[in-house]
Protein backbone atom coordinates (compact mmCIF):
# COMPACT_ATOMS: atom_id res chain seq x y z
CA UNK A 1 0.00 0.00 0.00
CA UNK A 2 0.92 3.64 -0.53
CA UNK A 3 0.08 4.27 2.73
CA UNK A 4 -0.13 3.81 6.16
CA UNK A 5 -1.61 4.36 9.86
CA UNK A 6 -0.11 6.90 11.95
CA UNK A 7 0.42 5.25 15.62
CA UNK A 8 -2.81 5.06 17.48
CA UNK A 9 -1.02 7.58 20.19
CA UNK A 10 -0.36 10.26 17.86
CA UNK A 11 -4.03 10.65 16.57
CA UNK A 12 -6.62 13.53 18.53
CA UNK A 13 -10.32 11.43 19.53
CA UNK A 14 -12.31 11.32 16.82
CA UNK A 15 -9.83 11.37 13.91
CA UNK A 16 -7.86 9.55 11.63
CA UNK A 17 -4.35 9.83 10.55
CA UNK A 18 -2.36 8.30 7.91
CA UNK A 19 1.02 8.41 6.25
CA UNK A 20 1.59 8.93 2.65
CA UNK A 21 4.67 9.75 0.90
CA UNK A 22 6.39 11.19 4.13
CA UNK A 23 3.11 13.44 4.16
CA UNK A 24 0.53 13.20 7.14
CA UNK A 25 -3.06 13.70 6.48
CA UNK A 26 -5.88 13.52 8.88
CA UNK A 27 -9.65 13.11 8.76
CA UNK A 28 -12.40 13.66 10.50
CA UNK A 29 -14.26 10.44 11.21
CA UNK A 30 -17.80 12.58 12.12
CA UNK A 31 -17.60 14.34 8.83
CA UNK A 32 -20.81 12.27 7.89
CA UNK A 33 -22.94 13.31 10.97
CA UNK A 34 -21.37 16.73 11.76
CA UNK A 35 -20.49 19.27 8.86
CA UNK A 36 -17.14 20.29 10.49
CA UNK A 37 -14.22 19.47 11.44
CA UNK A 38 -13.95 21.65 14.60
CA UNK A 39 -14.26 19.33 17.76
CA UNK A 40 -15.61 21.70 20.06
CA UNK A 41 -18.74 22.46 17.89
CA UNK A 42 -19.57 19.08 17.54
CA UNK A 43 -22.61 17.90 20.05
CA UNK A 44 -22.78 16.50 23.64
CA UNK A 45 -23.24 12.73 21.97
CA UNK A 46 -20.48 12.79 20.01
CA UNK A 47 -18.14 14.16 22.66
CA UNK A 48 -19.52 11.71 25.22
CA UNK A 49 -18.78 8.76 22.70
CA UNK A 50 -15.17 10.82 22.05
CA UNK A 51 -14.87 9.92 25.99
CA UNK A 52 -15.35 6.57 25.92
CA UNK A 53 -12.77 6.14 23.35
CA UNK A 54 -10.01 7.88 25.18
CA UNK A 55 -10.47 4.99 27.89
CA UNK A 56 -10.02 2.08 25.65
CA UNK A 57 -6.09 0.66 25.61
CA UNK A 58 -4.88 1.47 21.66
CA UNK A 59 -6.98 -0.05 19.27
CA UNK A 60 -6.47 -2.55 16.87
CA UNK A 61 -5.57 -1.72 13.05
CA UNK A 62 -9.21 -3.51 12.03
CA UNK A 63 -10.76 -1.54 14.60
CA UNK A 64 -9.36 1.48 13.12
CA UNK A 65 -10.25 0.84 9.57
CA UNK A 66 -14.41 -0.88 10.74
CA UNK A 67 -14.38 2.77 12.03
CA UNK A 68 -12.96 4.58 8.72
CA UNK A 69 -15.21 2.51 6.87
CA UNK A 70 -18.37 4.23 9.24
CA UNK A 71 -17.27 7.15 8.28
CA UNK A 72 -17.91 6.69 4.80
CA UNK A 73 -21.90 5.72 5.69
CA UNK A 74 -24.42 7.13 3.92
CA UNK A 75 -28.20 6.35 3.87
CA UNK A 76 -28.55 6.85 0.00
CA UNK A 77 -26.02 4.95 -0.98
CA UNK A 78 -26.89 1.60 -3.24
CA UNK A 79 -25.85 -0.69 -0.13
CA UNK A 80 -28.07 0.99 2.62
CA UNK A 81 -29.52 -0.89 5.31
CA UNK A 82 -27.05 -3.49 4.20
CA UNK A 83 -24.19 -1.23 4.66
CA UNK A 84 -25.17 -1.19 8.31
CA UNK A 85 -25.10 -5.49 8.71
CA UNK A 86 -21.54 -5.42 7.46
CA UNK A 87 -20.52 -2.88 10.27
CA UNK A 88 -22.23 -4.36 12.87
CA UNK A 89 -20.90 -8.11 11.51
CA UNK A 90 -17.64 -6.71 11.65
CA UNK A 91 -17.84 -5.12 15.10
CA UNK A 92 -18.85 -7.99 16.47
CA UNK A 93 -16.06 -9.98 15.17
CA UNK A 94 -13.49 -7.36 15.43
CA UNK A 95 -12.24 -7.73 11.84
CA UNK A 96 -11.97 -5.34 8.99
CA UNK A 97 -13.34 -8.41 6.62
CA UNK A 98 -15.41 -6.48 4.16
CA UNK A 99 -13.72 -3.28 2.91
CA UNK A 100 -16.50 -2.20 0.27
CA UNK A 101 -17.75 1.06 -0.07
CA UNK A 102 -20.91 2.08 1.36
CA UNK A 103 -21.07 6.00 0.78
CA UNK A 104 -18.68 9.17 -0.11
CA UNK A 105 -18.47 10.55 3.12
CA UNK A 106 -15.19 9.38 4.16
CA UNK A 107 -13.64 11.83 1.78
CA UNK A 108 -11.34 9.19 0.38
CA UNK A 109 -9.66 8.00 3.60
CA UNK A 110 -10.13 3.99 2.81
CA UNK A 111 -8.85 4.79 -1.14
CA UNK A 112 -5.46 6.05 -0.07
CA UNK A 113 -5.08 3.12 1.71
CA UNK A 114 -5.70 1.04 -0.71
CA UNK A 115 -9.10 -0.72 0.03
CA UNK A 116 -10.89 0.72 -2.56
CA UNK A 117 -9.47 -0.24 -6.22
CA UNK A 118 -11.74 -0.12 -9.44
CA UNK A 119 -11.94 -4.23 -9.73
CA UNK A 120 -13.32 -4.40 -6.50
CA UNK A 121 -15.90 -1.92 -6.93
CA UNK A 122 -17.02 -3.64 -10.31
CA UNK A 123 -17.28 -6.50 -8.55
CA UNK A 124 -19.62 -4.41 -6.29
CA UNK A 125 -21.42 -3.25 -8.61
CA UNK A 126 -22.03 -6.70 -10.22
CA UNK A 127 -23.36 -8.09 -6.87
CA UNK A 128 -25.50 -5.22 -6.39
CA UNK A 129 -26.96 -6.19 -9.80
CA UNK A 130 -27.54 -9.62 -8.70
CA UNK A 131 -29.36 -8.88 -5.76
CA UNK A 132 -31.96 -6.42 -8.05
CA UNK A 133 -32.27 -9.81 -10.33
CA UNK A 134 -33.39 -12.25 -7.70
CA UNK A 135 -35.57 -9.62 -6.01
CA UNK A 136 -37.06 -8.67 -9.10
CA UNK A 137 -37.62 -12.42 -10.10
CA UNK A 138 -39.03 -12.99 -6.81
CA UNK A 139 -41.93 -9.85 -7.03
CA UNK A 140 -42.46 -11.59 -10.74
CA UNK A 141 -43.98 -14.62 -8.98
CA UNK A 142 -45.23 -12.98 -6.31
CA UNK A 143 -42.72 -14.44 -3.45
CA UNK A 144 -42.23 -13.08 0.14
CA UNK A 145 -39.64 -10.36 0.60
CA UNK A 146 -36.70 -11.62 2.84
CA UNK A 147 -34.36 -9.54 2.75
CA UNK A 148 -33.81 -5.31 2.76
CA UNK A 149 -33.28 -5.37 -1.26
CA UNK A 150 -36.42 -7.47 -1.54
CA UNK A 151 -38.41 -5.39 1.04
CA UNK A 152 -37.62 -2.35 -1.14
CA UNK A 153 -38.42 -3.87 -4.76
CA UNK A 154 -41.65 -4.88 -3.17
CA UNK A 155 -42.50 -1.72 -1.55
CA UNK A 156 -41.72 -0.06 -4.48
CA UNK A 157 -43.68 -1.65 -7.11
CA UNK A 158 -46.67 -2.64 -4.69
CA UNK A 159 -49.34 -4.84 -6.80
CA UNK A 160 -48.50 -6.43 -9.66
CA UNK A 161 -50.47 -5.10 -13.00
CA UNK A 162 -49.52 -6.17 -16.41
CA UNK A 163 -47.85 -2.35 -17.16
CA UNK A 164 -45.05 -3.32 -14.33
CA UNK A 165 -45.00 -6.95 -15.22
CA UNK A 166 -43.64 -5.63 -18.81
CA UNK A 167 -41.44 -2.89 -17.40
CA UNK A 168 -39.77 -5.16 -14.92
CA UNK A 169 -39.25 -8.27 -18.05
CA UNK A 170 -38.03 -5.35 -19.57
CA UNK A 171 -35.38 -4.07 -17.08
CA UNK A 172 -34.47 -8.21 -16.45
CA UNK A 173 -33.99 -8.82 -20.21
CA UNK A 174 -31.19 -5.50 -19.99
CA UNK A 175 -29.67 -6.73 -16.73
CA UNK A 176 -29.16 -10.34 -18.76
CA UNK A 177 -27.67 -9.03 -21.93
CA UNK A 178 -24.16 -9.10 -22.51
CA UNK A 179 -24.36 -5.51 -23.28
CA UNK A 180 -26.04 -4.40 -20.27
CA UNK A 181 -24.79 -1.01 -18.69
CA UNK A 182 -26.15 1.40 -16.29
CA UNK A 183 -26.39 3.80 -19.78
CA UNK A 184 -29.07 1.21 -21.27
CA UNK A 185 -30.76 1.06 -17.71
CA UNK A 186 -30.93 5.02 -17.49
CA UNK A 187 -32.19 5.32 -20.52
CA UNK A 188 -34.99 2.53 -19.93
CA UNK A 189 -35.86 3.88 -16.45
CA UNK A 190 -35.69 7.47 -17.24
CA UNK A 191 -37.95 7.25 -20.36
CA UNK A 192 -40.56 5.21 -18.24
CA UNK A 193 -40.45 8.01 -15.84
CA UNK A 194 -40.95 10.94 -18.30
CA UNK A 195 -44.33 8.75 -19.61
CA UNK A 196 -45.77 9.84 -16.14
CA UNK A 197 -44.39 12.74 -14.26
CA UNK A 198 -42.85 15.86 -14.89
CA UNK A 199 -38.93 17.07 -14.56
CA UNK A 200 -39.66 18.57 -11.26
CA UNK A 201 -39.40 15.23 -9.73
CA UNK A 202 -35.38 15.18 -11.08
CA UNK A 203 -34.35 17.47 -8.26
CA UNK A 204 -34.25 14.45 -5.65
CA UNK A 205 -32.87 11.18 -5.12
CA UNK A 206 -32.84 8.81 -6.61
CA UNK A 207 -34.22 10.89 -9.61
CA UNK A 208 -31.44 13.55 -9.98
CA UNK A 209 -29.16 10.32 -10.81
CA UNK A 210 -31.09 10.73 -14.37
CA UNK A 211 -29.05 13.89 -14.80
CA UNK A 212 -25.09 12.90 -12.96
CA UNK A 213 -22.22 13.94 -14.82
CA UNK A 214 -21.24 10.61 -16.09
CA UNK A 215 -24.21 10.13 -17.79
CA UNK A 216 -22.79 12.78 -20.34
CA UNK A 217 -19.71 10.44 -21.16
CA UNK A 218 -19.22 8.17 -24.28
CA UNK A 219 -21.32 4.77 -23.73
CA UNK A 220 -19.76 2.50 -21.74
CA UNK A 221 -17.59 4.78 -19.87
CA UNK A 222 -17.21 4.44 -15.64
CA UNK A 223 -19.40 7.34 -13.95
CA UNK A 224 -16.26 8.72 -12.08
CA UNK A 225 -17.03 10.13 -8.65
CA UNK A 226 -20.77 9.38 -8.28
CA UNK A 227 -22.92 7.40 -6.41
CA UNK A 228 -26.01 7.22 -8.75
CA UNK A 229 -25.05 3.68 -9.68
CA UNK A 230 -27.52 0.70 -10.58
CA UNK A 231 -29.10 0.83 -7.58
CA UNK A 232 -30.31 4.35 -8.04
CA UNK A 233 -31.30 4.15 -11.43
CA UNK A 234 -33.05 1.08 -10.96
CA UNK A 235 -35.00 1.91 -7.71
CA UNK A 236 -36.26 5.29 -9.67
CA UNK A 237 -37.95 3.55 -12.24
CA UNK A 238 -39.40 1.00 -10.17
CA UNK A 239 -40.73 4.17 -8.47
CA UNK A 240 -41.93 6.03 -11.13
CA UNK A 241 -44.02 2.42 -12.33
CA UNK A 242 -44.69 1.70 -8.96
CA UNK A 243 -45.92 4.85 -6.79
CA UNK A 244 -48.22 5.88 -9.71
CA UNK A 245 -51.12 3.59 -9.27
CA UNK A 246 -51.24 5.11 -5.35
CA UNK A 247 -50.68 7.98 -6.49
CA UNK A 248 -48.03 8.66 -3.49
CA UNK A 249 -45.16 10.89 -3.69
CA UNK A 250 -42.22 9.24 -5.03
CA UNK A 251 -39.41 11.06 -3.48
CA UNK A 252 -41.44 10.52 -0.39
CA UNK A 253 -41.40 7.18 -0.52
CA UNK A 254 -38.12 6.92 -1.23
CA UNK A 255 -37.14 8.62 1.60
CA UNK A 256 -39.72 6.59 3.69
CA UNK A 257 -37.67 3.48 3.03
CA UNK A 258 -34.81 5.00 4.49
CA UNK A 259 -36.64 6.46 7.54
CA UNK A 260 -37.97 3.14 8.26
CA UNK A 261 -34.83 1.52 8.31
CA UNK A 262 -33.07 4.06 10.49
CA UNK A 263 -35.80 3.19 13.01
CA UNK A 264 -35.70 -0.30 12.83
CA UNK A 265 -32.08 -0.53 13.08
CA UNK A 266 -31.27 2.47 15.50
CA UNK A 267 -33.76 0.56 17.88
CA UNK A 268 -32.26 -2.88 17.69
CA UNK A 269 -28.54 -1.47 18.02
CA UNK A 270 -29.65 0.72 21.20
CA UNK A 271 -30.84 -2.20 22.80
CA UNK A 272 -28.14 -3.94 22.22
CA UNK A 273 -26.06 -1.15 24.34
CA UNK A 274 -28.99 -1.27 26.75
CA UNK A 275 -28.49 -4.31 27.55
CA UNK A 276 -32.78 -4.66 26.86
CA UNK A 277 -34.90 -7.11 25.25
CA UNK A 278 -35.45 -7.01 21.77
CA UNK A 279 -38.59 -4.26 20.94
CA UNK A 280 -40.88 -4.74 17.28
CA UNK A 281 -40.54 -1.07 15.83
CA UNK A 282 -43.75 -2.35 13.79
CA UNK A 283 -45.21 -1.89 17.07
CA UNK A 284 -43.96 1.94 17.08
CA UNK A 285 -45.06 3.08 13.20
CA UNK A 286 -47.39 2.14 10.55
CA UNK A 287 -44.61 0.53 8.63
CA UNK A 288 -44.43 -0.25 4.86
CA UNK A 289 -41.03 -1.55 4.43
CA UNK A 290 -40.57 -3.05 7.54
CA UNK A 291 -43.26 -5.67 8.00
CA UNK A 292 -42.90 -7.15 12.17
CA UNK A 293 -41.31 -10.19 10.95
CA UNK A 294 -38.30 -8.33 9.06
CA UNK A 295 -38.11 -5.83 12.16
CA UNK A 296 -37.64 -8.61 14.74
CA UNK A 297 -35.47 -9.98 12.16
CA UNK A 298 -33.33 -6.86 11.88
CA UNK A 299 -32.92 -6.53 15.49
CA UNK A 300 -32.01 -10.58 16.06
CA UNK A 301 -29.34 -10.06 13.32
CA UNK A 302 -27.88 -7.29 15.08
CA UNK A 303 -27.49 -9.03 18.56
CA UNK A 304 -26.48 -11.41 16.87
CA UNK A 305 -23.74 -10.24 15.55
CA UNK A 306 -22.51 -7.36 17.97
CA UNK A 307 -22.22 -10.52 20.32
CA UNK A 308 -20.83 -10.05 24.42
CA UNK A 309 -20.03 -6.78 24.55
CA UNK A 310 -16.60 -5.12 25.43
CA UNK A 311 -15.55 -1.68 25.98
CA UNK A 312 -14.26 -1.52 22.27
CA UNK A 313 -16.90 -3.01 20.87
CA UNK A 314 -19.75 -0.56 22.73
CA UNK A 315 -17.77 2.45 21.57
CA UNK A 316 -17.65 1.18 17.84
CA UNK A 317 -21.74 0.42 18.51
CA UNK A 318 -22.00 3.75 19.92
CA UNK A 319 -20.53 5.38 17.12
CA UNK A 320 -22.37 3.21 14.44
CA UNK A 321 -25.60 4.28 16.20
CA UNK A 322 -25.20 8.25 16.06
CA UNK A 323 -23.41 7.78 12.85
CA UNK A 324 -26.67 6.47 11.45
CA UNK A 325 -28.68 8.54 13.57
CA UNK A 326 -27.80 11.64 11.99
CA UNK A 327 -26.02 11.23 9.02
CA UNK A 328 -27.40 13.55 6.40
CA UNK A 329 -29.55 15.67 9.52
CA UNK A 330 -27.85 18.85 8.36
CA UNK A 331 -31.26 18.54 5.56
CA UNK A 332 -33.11 19.93 8.71
CA UNK A 333 -35.78 17.33 7.26
CA UNK A 334 -38.38 15.74 9.96
CA UNK A 335 -38.00 12.22 10.28
CA UNK A 336 -39.22 9.13 11.85
CA UNK A 337 -36.94 8.86 14.24
CA UNK A 338 -37.88 12.46 15.73
CA UNK A 339 -40.98 11.09 17.39
CA UNK A 340 -39.21 8.23 19.07
CA UNK A 341 -36.56 9.32 21.35
CA UNK A 342 -36.33 5.67 23.17
CA UNK A 343 -34.60 4.86 19.84
CA UNK A 344 -31.30 6.39 20.79
CA UNK A 345 -32.13 6.47 24.57
CA UNK A 346 -28.33 4.80 25.61
CA UNK A 347 -27.02 8.24 24.84
CA UNK A 348 -28.20 9.56 27.90
CA UNK A 349 -26.42 6.94 29.92
CA UNK A 350 -23.08 7.47 27.85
Amino acid sequence: MGAKLVAYEYVPLGFEMIIEKKEVKAWNLWWNVKLTDDPESWDDEIKSINEMQSKLKDLTSDQRLIRAQMAEFCRTHPLFPQSIDILCEEIGDGRFSKPVKMGCEGRHLLDLLGYHDPESLKGQQKEILTEYTRSLEKWLVQGCPENPTESKVFGFLGQSTNSKEAFVEKILSVIDSEESSIFSLKEMSENECRKIHDESIFAARPFNCFKCEGSLMPEGAPIPNCQCCYSMILDAGLLCVGTFDEKRSMVDEFRRFIQENILAYSVAINSWLKEAPLRDVSSLITARYIAEDNALEIAERVHSSLGEKDEAKEWLTACLLKTIKDNQRWHKRTELIDDFPEATSSFKEI
